[in-house]
Protein backbone atom coordinates (compact mmCIF):
# COMPACT_ATOMS: atom_id res chain seq x y z
CA UNK A 1 0.00 0.00 0.00
CA UNK A 2 1.51 3.30 -0.77
CA UNK A 3 2.61 5.56 2.34
CA UNK A 4 4.87 8.71 2.93
CA UNK A 5 8.22 6.95 2.88
CA UNK A 6 10.61 9.54 3.28
CA UNK A 7 10.96 13.20 4.93
CA UNK A 8 13.57 15.85 4.40
CA UNK A 9 13.05 19.02 6.85
CA UNK A 10 15.20 22.35 6.65
CA UNK A 11 15.34 25.21 8.71
CA UNK A 12 11.83 24.11 10.49
CA UNK A 13 12.30 25.00 13.75
CA UNK A 14 15.21 22.72 15.41
CA UNK A 15 15.02 20.94 12.43
CA UNK A 16 17.97 22.91 10.45
CA UNK A 17 18.43 19.96 8.43
CA UNK A 18 16.49 16.51 9.33
CA UNK A 19 16.29 13.26 6.99
CA UNK A 20 13.97 10.18 8.20
CA UNK A 21 12.48 7.63 6.94
CA UNK A 22 8.54 6.22 7.28
CA UNK A 23 7.26 3.18 7.46
CA UNK A 24 3.44 2.21 7.93
CA UNK A 25 4.18 2.76 11.71
CA UNK A 26 6.78 4.38 12.64
CA UNK A 27 7.88 5.82 16.28
CA UNK A 28 9.64 8.87 17.18
CA UNK A 29 11.59 8.49 20.50
CA UNK A 30 14.06 11.12 22.18
CA UNK A 31 14.63 13.28 25.00
CA UNK A 32 12.75 16.73 25.24
CA UNK A 33 12.99 19.44 23.17
CA UNK A 34 14.39 17.54 20.47
CA UNK A 35 12.28 17.94 17.65
CA UNK A 36 10.07 15.18 17.65
CA UNK A 37 7.14 17.18 17.53
CA UNK A 38 8.21 19.41 15.24
CA UNK A 39 8.84 16.48 12.50
CA UNK A 40 5.18 15.40 12.98
CA UNK A 41 3.62 18.92 12.49
CA UNK A 42 6.24 19.31 9.17
CA UNK A 43 4.48 15.80 7.67
CA UNK A 44 0.93 17.86 8.27
CA UNK A 45 2.56 20.60 6.76
CA UNK A 46 3.65 19.16 3.78
CA UNK A 47 0.25 17.78 2.92
CA UNK A 48 -1.56 20.67 4.47
CA UNK A 49 0.35 23.94 3.48
CA UNK A 50 -0.43 26.95 5.39
CA UNK A 51 0.89 29.98 6.30
CA UNK A 52 3.81 30.00 9.01
CA UNK A 53 4.95 32.59 12.09
CA UNK A 54 8.51 33.93 12.04
CA UNK A 55 9.10 31.55 15.16
CA UNK A 56 8.94 28.81 13.13
CA UNK A 57 12.06 29.79 10.45
CA UNK A 58 15.35 28.25 12.93
CA UNK A 59 17.09 31.53 10.62
CA UNK A 60 14.77 33.77 9.12
CA UNK A 61 16.64 34.89 6.08
CA UNK A 62 16.29 31.25 4.82
CA UNK A 63 13.20 29.55 3.31
CA UNK A 64 11.31 26.55 5.23
CA UNK A 65 11.53 23.48 2.81
CA UNK A 66 9.61 20.21 3.87
CA UNK A 67 9.92 17.52 1.09
CA UNK A 68 8.50 14.35 0.87
CA UNK A 69 8.47 11.05 -0.66
CA UNK A 70 4.98 9.03 -1.51
CA UNK A 71 5.92 5.40 -2.32
CA UNK A 72 3.67 2.39 -3.64
CA UNK A 73 1.77 4.80 -6.14
CA UNK A 74 0.45 1.50 -8.00
CA UNK A 75 -1.89 1.58 -11.18
CA UNK A 76 -4.34 0.38 -8.96
CA UNK A 77 -4.05 3.05 -7.12
CA UNK A 78 -4.35 5.82 -9.93
CA UNK A 79 -7.05 3.76 -11.13
CA UNK A 80 -9.55 4.52 -8.04
CA UNK A 81 -8.74 8.12 -8.07
CA UNK A 82 -12.59 9.74 -8.84
CA UNK A 83 -11.76 12.27 -11.44
CA UNK A 84 -9.53 11.01 -14.34
CA UNK A 85 -8.25 14.84 -14.60
CA UNK A 86 -6.79 14.34 -11.39
CA UNK A 87 -5.26 11.05 -12.26
CA UNK A 88 -3.64 13.04 -15.65
CA UNK A 89 -2.09 15.34 -13.71
CA UNK A 90 -0.41 13.07 -11.22
CA UNK A 91 0.53 10.20 -13.64
CA UNK A 92 3.43 12.08 -15.25
CA UNK A 93 5.38 12.39 -11.82
CA UNK A 94 4.76 8.77 -10.36
CA UNK A 95 8.06 6.89 -11.39
CA UNK A 96 8.45 3.28 -10.09
CA UNK A 97 5.39 4.06 -7.70
CA UNK A 98 7.33 7.18 -6.64
CA UNK A 99 5.98 10.63 -6.22
CA UNK A 100 8.17 13.86 -4.59
CA UNK A 101 6.68 17.23 -3.31
CA UNK A 102 8.30 20.13 -1.84
CA UNK A 103 6.56 22.81 0.01
CA UNK A 104 8.67 26.00 0.59
CA UNK A 105 7.93 29.04 3.11
CA UNK A 106 10.06 32.28 1.70
CA UNK A 107 7.56 34.30 4.13
CA UNK A 108 5.17 34.26 6.74
CA UNK A 109 2.78 35.77 4.47
CA UNK A 110 0.05 32.94 2.50
CA UNK A 111 1.43 34.50 -0.31
CA UNK A 112 4.79 32.85 0.63
CA UNK A 113 4.02 29.61 0.62
CA UNK A 114 4.64 27.69 -2.37
CA UNK A 115 4.05 24.03 -3.42
CA UNK A 116 6.34 22.24 -5.73
CA UNK A 117 6.80 18.47 -7.20
CA UNK A 118 9.78 16.87 -8.94
CA UNK A 119 10.90 17.58 -12.05
CA UNK A 120 10.55 13.75 -13.71
CA UNK A 121 12.31 14.81 -16.84
CA UNK A 122 15.59 16.16 -15.44
CA UNK A 123 16.11 13.91 -12.33
CA UNK A 124 17.23 10.80 -13.14
CA UNK A 125 17.06 9.04 -10.41
CA UNK A 126 14.94 8.13 -7.40
CA UNK A 127 16.16 10.14 -4.20
CA UNK A 128 16.00 13.77 -3.05
CA UNK A 129 15.49 15.37 -6.41
CA UNK A 130 17.45 18.27 -7.52
CA UNK A 131 15.00 19.84 -9.88
CA UNK A 132 11.57 21.14 -9.31
CA UNK A 133 8.57 23.07 -10.75
CA UNK A 134 5.36 24.05 -10.16
CA UNK A 135 2.06 22.30 -9.16
CA UNK A 136 0.28 21.74 -12.28
CA UNK A 137 -3.30 21.81 -12.02
CA UNK A 138 -5.02 19.38 -10.38
CA UNK A 139 -2.20 17.43 -8.53
CA UNK A 140 -2.91 19.17 -5.35
CA UNK A 141 -6.62 17.53 -5.56
CA UNK A 142 -4.80 14.35 -7.13
CA UNK A 143 -2.48 14.46 -3.67
CA UNK A 144 -5.14 15.27 -1.19
CA UNK A 145 -6.72 12.01 -2.43
CA UNK A 146 -3.89 9.51 -2.08
CA UNK A 147 -3.07 11.05 1.33
CA UNK A 148 -6.18 13.30 2.57
CA UNK A 149 -5.43 15.59 5.83
CA UNK A 150 -3.70 14.33 7.99
CA UNK A 151 -5.64 13.41 11.63
CA UNK A 152 -3.57 14.59 14.63
CA UNK A 153 -3.87 14.06 17.91
CA UNK A 154 -1.83 16.72 19.96
CA UNK A 155 0.21 16.28 23.48
CA UNK A 156 -2.82 17.86 25.21
CA UNK A 157 -1.11 20.74 26.38
CA UNK A 158 -4.74 22.79 25.67
CA UNK A 159 -6.93 20.76 27.47
CA UNK A 160 -9.85 22.28 27.13
CA UNK A 161 -9.31 23.50 23.34
CA UNK A 162 -8.35 20.03 22.49
CA UNK A 163 -10.49 17.21 24.12
CA UNK A 164 -13.65 19.81 24.51
CA UNK A 165 -17.14 19.84 22.57
CA UNK A 166 -15.73 18.48 18.49
CA UNK A 167 -15.03 21.72 17.35
CA UNK A 168 -13.68 21.95 14.34
CA UNK A 169 -9.65 21.27 13.90
CA UNK A 170 -9.60 19.30 17.45
CA UNK A 171 -8.35 15.79 18.05
CA UNK A 172 -12.16 14.74 19.45
CA UNK A 173 -13.69 16.12 16.11
CA UNK A 174 -11.40 14.41 13.67
CA UNK A 175 -11.93 11.21 15.50
CA UNK A 176 -15.65 11.58 15.53
CA UNK A 177 -15.47 12.41 11.70
CA UNK A 178 -13.80 9.41 10.80
CA UNK A 179 -16.25 7.23 13.00
CA UNK A 180 -19.16 8.41 11.74
CA UNK A 181 -18.41 7.40 7.80
CA UNK A 182 -20.49 4.15 8.10
CA UNK A 183 -22.75 5.84 10.39
CA UNK A 184 -23.75 8.54 7.62
CA UNK A 185 -23.55 5.33 5.15
CA UNK A 186 -25.74 3.27 6.65
CA UNK A 187 -28.04 6.57 7.22
CA UNK A 188 -28.10 7.68 3.85
CA UNK A 189 -31.91 7.76 3.99
CA UNK A 190 -31.95 10.60 6.04
CA UNK A 191 -30.50 12.88 3.79
CA UNK A 192 -33.49 12.39 1.58
CA UNK A 193 -36.24 13.11 4.37
CA UNK A 194 -34.15 15.92 5.33
CA UNK A 195 -34.22 17.19 1.22
CA UNK A 196 -38.03 17.22 1.58
CA UNK A 197 -38.16 19.31 4.72
CA UNK A 198 -35.63 21.60 3.22
CA UNK A 199 -38.33 22.31 0.42
CA UNK A 200 -41.00 22.76 2.81
CA UNK A 201 -38.75 25.27 5.04
CA UNK A 202 -36.48 26.98 2.72
CA UNK A 203 -37.62 30.15 1.05
CA UNK A 204 -36.73 29.42 -2.37
CA UNK A 205 -37.91 25.26 -1.70
CA UNK A 206 -40.28 24.05 -4.72
CA UNK A 207 -42.86 22.94 -1.50
CA UNK A 208 -42.87 26.12 0.48
CA UNK A 209 -45.01 26.22 3.34
CA UNK A 210 -48.28 27.98 3.36
CA UNK A 211 -47.99 29.34 6.62
CA UNK A 212 -44.14 30.34 6.05
CA UNK A 213 -45.70 31.97 2.31
CA UNK A 214 -48.04 33.97 4.89
CA UNK A 215 -46.00 35.08 6.70
CA UNK A 216 -43.40 36.32 4.23
CA UNK A 217 -46.87 38.41 2.73
CA UNK A 218 -47.73 39.94 5.78
CA UNK A 219 -44.42 41.00 6.89
CA UNK A 220 -43.69 42.49 4.00
CA UNK A 221 -47.42 44.38 4.10
CA UNK A 222 -46.10 45.58 7.19
CA UNK A 223 -42.51 46.26 6.84
CA UNK A 224 -44.07 49.06 3.73
CA UNK A 225 -45.88 51.13 5.67
CA UNK A 226 -42.38 52.45 7.14
CA UNK A 227 -39.77 51.52 4.05
CA UNK A 228 -41.46 50.77 0.37
CA UNK A 229 -39.80 48.75 -1.75
CA UNK A 230 -38.48 46.32 0.53
CA UNK A 231 -39.87 42.84 1.18
CA UNK A 232 -39.27 40.08 4.09
CA UNK A 233 -39.08 36.15 3.87
CA UNK A 234 -38.48 33.83 6.93
CA UNK A 235 -35.43 31.48 5.28
CA UNK A 236 -35.01 28.57 7.95
CA UNK A 237 -31.74 26.74 7.14
CA UNK A 238 -31.63 22.50 7.14
CA UNK A 239 -28.39 21.22 8.19
CA UNK A 240 -27.29 17.66 6.77
CA UNK A 241 -27.21 14.59 8.57
CA UNK A 242 -23.60 15.15 9.14
CA UNK A 243 -24.37 18.66 11.33
CA UNK A 244 -26.51 16.49 13.40
CA UNK A 245 -23.49 14.51 14.88
CA UNK A 246 -21.05 17.58 14.76
CA UNK A 247 -23.45 19.29 17.03
CA UNK A 248 -23.55 16.24 19.52
CA UNK A 249 -21.95 16.12 22.89
CA UNK A 250 -19.46 13.22 24.02
CA UNK A 251 -20.77 12.32 27.43
CA UNK A 252 -19.45 9.80 30.25
CA UNK A 253 -21.89 8.41 33.03
CA UNK A 254 -20.25 6.76 35.62
CA UNK A 255 -22.23 3.68 36.21
CA UNK A 256 -21.70 2.99 39.43
CA UNK A 257 -22.94 6.39 40.60
CA UNK A 258 -25.02 7.24 37.90
CA UNK A 259 -23.24 10.43 37.57
CA UNK A 260 -22.86 11.86 33.94
CA UNK A 261 -20.82 14.64 32.66
CA UNK A 262 -19.78 16.37 29.23
CA UNK A 263 -16.37 14.07 28.32
CA UNK A 264 -14.41 17.84 28.56
CA UNK A 265 -15.83 18.06 32.37
CA UNK A 266 -13.70 14.54 33.45
CA UNK A 267 -9.96 14.66 34.99
CA UNK A 268 -7.27 14.44 32.36
CA UNK A 269 -6.59 10.73 32.78
CA UNK A 270 -9.98 9.78 31.65
CA UNK A 271 -10.25 12.26 29.03
CA UNK A 272 -6.92 10.71 27.55
CA UNK A 273 -8.10 7.15 28.06
CA UNK A 274 -11.43 8.03 26.55
CA UNK A 275 -9.55 9.79 23.71
CA UNK A 276 -7.03 6.85 22.95
CA UNK A 277 -10.43 4.69 23.29
CA UNK A 278 -12.04 6.03 20.24
CA UNK A 279 -8.87 5.50 18.44
CA UNK A 280 -9.29 2.06 19.51
CA UNK A 281 -12.72 1.91 18.32
CA UNK A 282 -11.74 3.28 14.91
CA UNK A 283 -9.07 0.84 14.88
CA UNK A 284 -11.84 -2.03 15.23
CA UNK A 285 -14.07 -0.93 12.77
CA UNK A 286 -12.49 0.15 10.37
CA UNK A 287 -11.64 -2.05 7.55
CA UNK A 288 -9.48 -0.95 4.40
CA UNK A 289 -12.07 -0.06 1.43
CA UNK A 290 -10.82 -1.05 -1.51
CA UNK A 291 -12.16 1.61 -3.70
CA UNK A 292 -11.16 3.90 -2.37
CA UNK A 293 -7.45 5.26 -2.99
CA UNK A 294 -7.10 7.16 0.35
CA UNK A 295 -4.34 6.32 3.15
CA UNK A 296 -5.20 8.77 6.44
CA UNK A 297 -2.16 9.62 7.83
CA UNK A 298 -2.82 9.54 11.84
CA UNK A 299 -0.24 11.87 13.81
CA UNK A 300 0.07 11.43 17.56
CA UNK A 301 2.34 13.28 19.84
CA UNK A 302 3.14 11.40 22.91
CA UNK A 303 -0.44 8.82 22.88
CA UNK A 304 0.90 7.11 26.29
CA UNK A 305 0.43 10.26 28.73
CA UNK A 306 -1.76 9.86 31.47
CA UNK A 307 -2.23 6.23 30.54
CA UNK A 308 -2.07 3.10 33.13
CA UNK A 309 1.10 0.86 31.69
CA UNK A 310 -1.71 -1.73 30.68
CA UNK A 311 -3.78 0.78 28.30
CA UNK A 312 -0.33 1.52 26.59
CA UNK A 313 0.13 -1.57 25.75
CA UNK A 314 -3.24 -1.77 24.45
CA UNK A 315 -2.98 1.50 22.83
CA UNK A 316 0.04 0.22 20.76
CA UNK A 317 -1.99 -2.64 19.76
CA UNK A 318 -5.05 -0.34 19.02
CA UNK A 319 -2.61 1.84 16.55
CA UNK A 320 -1.00 -1.64 15.10
CA UNK A 321 -4.19 -2.86 13.92
CA UNK A 322 -5.18 0.39 12.44
CA UNK A 323 -1.95 0.28 10.34
CA UNK A 324 -2.66 -2.93 9.26
CA UNK A 325 -6.55 -1.11 8.08
CA UNK A 326 -5.18 0.87 5.92
CA UNK A 327 -4.01 3.85 8.26
CA UNK A 328 -0.24 5.36 8.34
CA UNK A 329 0.83 5.81 11.95
CA UNK A 330 3.75 8.35 13.03
CA UNK A 331 3.70 9.36 16.49
CA UNK A 332 6.56 10.38 19.55
CA UNK A 333 6.56 8.74 22.45
CA UNK A 334 9.01 8.31 26.21
CA UNK A 335 7.80 4.89 26.46
CA UNK A 336 9.35 1.72 26.27
CA UNK A 337 6.02 -0.08 26.07
CA UNK A 338 4.89 1.67 23.34
CA UNK A 339 7.78 -0.42 20.90
CA UNK A 340 7.59 -4.23 20.48
CA UNK A 341 9.68 -6.61 18.37
CA UNK A 342 7.12 -6.07 15.39
CA UNK A 343 7.65 -1.96 15.36
CA UNK A 344 11.31 -1.22 16.73
CA UNK A 345 12.90 -2.29 13.91
CA UNK A 346 11.16 0.89 12.70
CA UNK A 347 12.14 3.27 15.21
CA UNK A 348 13.86 6.60 14.60
CA UNK A 349 15.96 7.79 17.29
CA UNK A 350 15.74 11.75 17.23
CA UNK A 351 18.31 13.32 18.83
CA UNK A 352 19.51 17.53 19.56
CA UNK A 353 23.22 19.16 19.49
CA UNK A 354 23.94 22.84 19.51
CA UNK A 355 25.82 22.43 16.50
CA UNK A 356 22.54 20.60 14.06
CA UNK A 357 19.74 21.05 16.38
CA UNK A 358 17.36 17.98 15.80
CA UNK A 359 19.34 14.69 14.47
CA UNK A 360 17.86 11.42 13.64
CA UNK A 361 19.59 8.61 14.07
CA UNK A 362 19.07 5.27 11.17
CA UNK A 363 16.57 2.95 12.25
CA UNK A 364 17.46 -0.80 13.21
CA UNK A 365 16.27 -2.33 10.02
CA UNK A 366 18.21 0.03 7.58
CA UNK A 367 21.45 0.03 10.51
CA UNK A 368 21.37 -4.21 9.94
CA UNK A 369 21.00 -3.97 6.44
CA UNK A 370 24.13 -1.94 6.10
CA UNK A 371 25.84 -3.47 8.77
CA UNK A 372 25.43 -6.73 7.92
CA UNK A 373 25.74 -8.16 4.49
CA UNK A 374 24.66 -11.97 5.06
CA UNK A 375 21.09 -12.27 4.97
CA UNK A 376 20.34 -14.89 7.45
CA UNK A 377 22.77 -12.74 9.96
CA UNK A 378 20.22 -9.51 9.45
CA UNK A 379 17.41 -11.66 9.79
CA UNK A 380 18.74 -12.98 13.18
CA UNK A 381 20.04 -9.92 14.33
CA UNK A 382 16.58 -7.89 13.83
CA UNK A 383 15.03 -10.49 15.40
CA UNK A 384 17.54 -10.38 18.33
CA UNK A 385 17.87 -6.74 18.97
CA UNK A 386 13.88 -6.00 17.67
CA UNK A 387 12.47 -6.49 21.47
CA UNK A 388 15.87 -4.32 23.31
CA UNK A 389 13.33 -1.03 23.68
CA UNK A 390 16.45 0.05 26.06
CA UNK A 391 18.51 1.02 23.40
CA UNK A 392 16.26 3.25 21.95
CA UNK A 393 16.50 5.43 25.46
CA UNK A 394 20.22 5.27 25.97
CA UNK A 395 23.28 7.36 25.09
CA UNK A 396 25.23 3.93 25.71
CA UNK A 397 24.42 0.48 25.46
CA UNK A 398 26.13 -2.08 27.43
CA UNK A 399 25.39 -5.50 26.08
CA UNK A 400 26.07 -8.55 28.12
CA UNK A 401 26.16 -12.27 27.28
CA UNK A 402 24.36 -13.84 30.00
CA UNK A 403 21.42 -12.47 32.87
CA UNK A 404 23.98 -12.91 35.33
CA UNK A 405 26.09 -9.65 33.89
CA UNK A 406 22.43 -8.22 32.98
CA UNK A 407 21.22 -8.16 36.74
CA UNK A 408 24.57 -7.59 39.30
CA UNK A 409 26.16 -4.44 36.55
CA UNK A 410 23.46 -2.21 36.80
CA UNK A 411 23.05 -2.99 40.66
CA UNK A 412 27.05 -2.55 41.25
CA UNK A 413 26.62 0.78 38.73
CA UNK A 414 24.37 2.20 41.42
CA UNK A 415 26.47 1.10 44.41
CA UNK A 416 29.49 2.95 42.95
CA UNK A 417 28.17 5.83 41.43
CA UNK A 418 25.01 6.66 43.92
CA UNK A 419 22.64 6.79 40.83
CA UNK A 420 21.06 4.27 38.19
CA UNK A 421 22.57 3.43 34.79
CA UNK A 422 19.85 5.17 32.89
CA UNK A 423 19.75 8.39 35.08
CA UNK A 424 23.41 8.56 33.03
CA UNK A 425 22.07 7.22 29.84
CA UNK A 426 23.32 3.86 29.90
CA UNK A 427 21.55 0.50 28.84
CA UNK A 428 22.32 -3.18 30.17
CA UNK A 429 21.03 -5.47 28.03
CA UNK A 430 21.75 -9.15 27.32
CA UNK A 431 21.35 -10.18 23.55
CA UNK A 432 20.87 -14.08 24.87
CA UNK A 433 24.85 -15.40 24.07
CA UNK A 434 28.04 -14.39 23.19
CA UNK A 435 27.91 -15.17 19.63
CA UNK A 436 25.43 -12.34 18.90
CA UNK A 437 27.90 -9.51 19.66
CA UNK A 438 30.20 -9.41 17.19
CA UNK A 439 26.61 -8.79 14.69
CA UNK A 440 25.45 -6.45 17.60
CA UNK A 441 28.28 -3.67 18.16
CA UNK A 442 28.18 -2.73 14.56
CA UNK A 443 24.49 -2.45 13.66
CA UNK A 444 23.96 -0.23 16.94
CA UNK A 445 26.94 1.24 15.94
CA UNK A 446 25.14 1.92 12.50
CA UNK A 447 22.18 3.43 14.60
CA UNK A 448 24.33 6.28 15.99
CA UNK A 449 24.07 4.76 19.03
CA UNK A 450 27.74 4.14 21.59
CA UNK A 451 27.59 0.52 22.47
CA UNK A 452 30.35 -1.73 24.18
CA UNK A 453 30.26 -5.45 25.27
CA UNK A 454 31.00 -6.89 28.41
CA UNK A 455 32.26 -10.80 27.67
CA UNK A 456 33.68 -14.08 29.77
CA UNK A 457 37.17 -14.50 29.15
CA UNK A 458 36.21 -17.40 26.60
CA UNK A 459 34.21 -14.71 24.27
CA UNK A 460 38.52 -13.71 23.44
CA UNK A 461 39.61 -17.36 21.90
CA UNK A 462 35.90 -18.14 20.40
CA UNK A 463 33.21 -16.06 19.27
CA UNK A 464 35.79 -13.06 18.61
CA UNK A 465 37.86 -15.16 16.29
CA UNK A 466 34.58 -16.22 14.28
CA UNK A 467 32.99 -13.08 14.73
CA UNK A 468 36.28 -11.27 12.77
CA UNK A 469 37.37 -9.16 15.75
CA UNK A 470 40.42 -11.32 16.47
CA UNK A 471 42.84 -13.28 13.73
CA UNK A 472 41.09 -16.54 13.95
CA UNK A 473 44.76 -18.45 14.15
CA UNK A 474 47.20 -15.56 16.12
CA UNK A 475 49.63 -16.02 18.12
CA UNK A 476 47.88 -15.70 21.10
CA UNK A 477 45.76 -17.90 20.67
CA UNK A 478 48.22 -20.56 20.15
CA UNK A 479 50.19 -19.77 23.49
CA UNK A 480 46.65 -19.83 24.93
CA UNK A 481 46.07 -23.35 23.74
CA UNK A 482 49.53 -24.39 25.19
CA UNK A 483 48.89 -23.06 28.65
CA UNK A 484 45.53 -24.75 28.27
CA UNK A 485 47.22 -28.47 27.50
CA UNK A 486 49.76 -27.76 30.56
CA UNK A 487 46.96 -27.28 33.03
CA UNK A 488 44.97 -30.22 31.47
CA UNK A 489 48.55 -32.08 32.36
CA UNK A 490 48.71 -31.27 35.66
CA UNK A 491 44.90 -30.57 36.83
CA UNK A 492 42.54 -32.68 34.63
CA UNK A 493 40.94 -29.75 33.06
CA UNK A 494 38.46 -31.18 30.12
CA UNK A 495 39.26 -29.56 27.14
CA UNK A 496 37.88 -29.78 22.53
CA UNK A 497 39.83 -31.58 20.06
CA UNK A 498 40.11 -27.64 19.21
CA UNK A 499 42.10 -27.36 22.32
CA UNK A 500 39.81 -24.90 24.24
CA UNK A 501 37.82 -26.48 27.35
CA UNK A 502 34.84 -27.49 27.60
CA UNK A 503 32.16 -28.40 30.46
CA UNK A 504 32.95 -32.10 32.35
CA UNK A 505 30.24 -33.64 34.00
CA UNK A 506 31.56 -36.36 34.86
CA UNK A 507 33.64 -34.56 37.37
CA UNK A 508 31.66 -31.52 37.94
CA UNK A 509 34.18 -29.23 36.08
CA UNK A 510 32.44 -26.70 34.00
CA UNK A 511 34.31 -25.16 31.18
CA UNK A 512 34.25 -21.53 33.48
CA UNK A 513 35.39 -23.48 35.45
CA UNK A 514 38.97 -24.13 33.10
CA UNK A 515 39.09 -20.64 32.52
CA UNK A 516 38.94 -19.12 35.55
CA UNK A 517 42.25 -21.73 36.28
CA UNK A 518 43.82 -20.66 33.50
CA UNK A 519 43.42 -16.13 34.45
CA UNK A 520 44.66 -17.76 37.97
CA UNK A 521 47.94 -19.13 36.52
CA UNK A 522 50.78 -16.65 35.33
CA UNK A 523 50.98 -17.43 31.68
CA UNK A 524 47.53 -17.03 31.08
CA UNK A 525 46.70 -14.32 33.36
CA UNK A 526 49.37 -12.47 30.86
CA UNK A 527 47.42 -13.55 27.81
CA UNK A 528 44.02 -12.75 29.19
CA UNK A 529 45.36 -9.13 29.84
CA UNK A 530 46.73 -8.92 26.66
CA UNK A 531 43.34 -10.02 25.12
CA UNK A 532 41.29 -7.52 27.14
CA UNK A 533 43.45 -5.02 25.89
CA UNK A 534 43.30 -5.49 22.26
CA UNK A 535 39.62 -6.17 22.56
CA UNK A 536 38.56 -2.74 23.62
CA UNK A 537 39.36 -1.19 20.86
CA UNK A 538 36.84 -3.17 19.46
CA UNK A 539 34.57 -1.64 22.53
CA UNK A 540 34.43 -5.05 24.55
CA UNK A 541 35.40 -5.56 27.96
CA UNK A 542 36.80 -9.12 28.84
CA UNK A 543 36.56 -10.27 32.55
CA UNK A 544 40.23 -11.08 32.82
CA UNK A 545 39.30 -12.95 35.60
CA UNK A 546 37.37 -15.60 33.85
CA UNK A 547 33.68 -14.46 34.42
CA UNK A 548 31.75 -12.44 36.66
CA UNK A 549 31.60 -14.73 39.11
CA UNK A 550 35.05 -14.83 39.56
CA UNK A 551 34.94 -10.83 39.64
CA UNK A 552 32.46 -11.47 42.71
CA UNK A 553 34.53 -14.34 44.28
CA UNK A 554 31.18 -17.02 43.30
CA UNK A 555 31.66 -20.42 42.96
CA UNK A 556 28.15 -21.26 41.70
CA UNK A 557 26.00 -20.16 38.96
CA UNK A 558 22.46 -20.18 38.60
CA UNK A 559 19.23 -17.85 39.89
CA UNK A 560 19.80 -18.52 43.41
CA UNK A 561 23.84 -17.51 43.08
CA UNK A 562 22.51 -14.11 41.45
CA UNK A 563 20.22 -13.78 44.55
CA UNK A 564 22.93 -14.00 46.76
CA UNK A 565 25.63 -12.10 44.58
CA UNK A 566 22.73 -9.02 44.44
CA UNK A 567 22.25 -9.34 48.15
CA UNK A 568 25.48 -9.19 49.02
CA UNK A 569 26.67 -6.30 47.21
CA UNK A 570 23.28 -4.52 48.41
CA UNK A 571 25.35 -4.85 51.87
CA UNK A 572 28.33 -3.56 50.77
CA UNK A 573 29.69 0.12 50.81
CA UNK A 574 30.76 1.49 47.66
CA UNK A 575 34.56 2.09 48.60
CA UNK A 576 33.97 -2.23 49.73
CA UNK A 577 33.05 -2.93 46.26
CA UNK A 578 35.97 -0.76 44.81
CA UNK A 579 38.56 -2.11 47.46
CA UNK A 580 37.29 -5.95 46.80
CA UNK A 581 35.96 -6.35 43.54
CA UNK A 582 38.63 -3.76 41.76
CA UNK A 583 37.42 -4.93 38.25
CA UNK A 584 33.92 -3.56 38.51
CA UNK A 585 35.39 0.18 39.23
CA UNK A 586 37.79 -0.49 35.89
CA UNK A 587 35.04 -1.81 34.17
CA UNK A 588 32.71 0.74 34.50
CA UNK A 589 35.32 3.79 34.04
CA UNK A 590 36.18 2.34 30.63
CA UNK A 591 32.43 2.28 29.69
CA UNK A 592 31.56 5.66 30.92
CA UNK A 593 34.79 7.16 28.83
CA UNK A 594 33.28 5.88 25.53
Amino acid sequence: MHRLSHLVIKNFRACRDVSLPLEGYTPLVGQNNTGKSTILQAIEWVLRPKALSLADFADPKSPIEVAASIDGISEAILDRIPEQKHRRAIEPYCRNGRLWIRVIANGTGKNAVKTEVWDTEQCHGDELPEHWRDYPTGLPQAVSVLLPEPLVVQAMHDLGEDLGKAKAGTTIKGLLDEIMGPLLAAHAELNTALETIRHVLTADGDNRSDHLQQFDTDATDALTHFFPGLALDLDLQVVDVKEFFKAGDLHVTDKTTGDRRRFDQMGTGAQRAIQMALIRYLAETRKEDDNRPARRLLLIDEPELYLHPQGVRRLRQALAHLAEAGFQIVFSTHSPLMLSRDNAADTVIVGKTAEAGATTQKPLRQAVEEALSNAESQSRTLFELGNLAEIYFANRVVICEGKTDGRLLPLVYERLYGTTPDIDHIAFVSVGGCGNIPKALPVIAAMGIAACAVVDLDFAYTHARSGGLLPRDGDDLTKAKSALARLQTNNGCALHDNGLPKNDKVNGRMAADTWALFAADAEGESLAEQAQHVLQAHRVWTWREGCIEQVTGTDDKGEDAIIKQEQRLRDMSAAEIEQQMPAFKACFDWIRSI
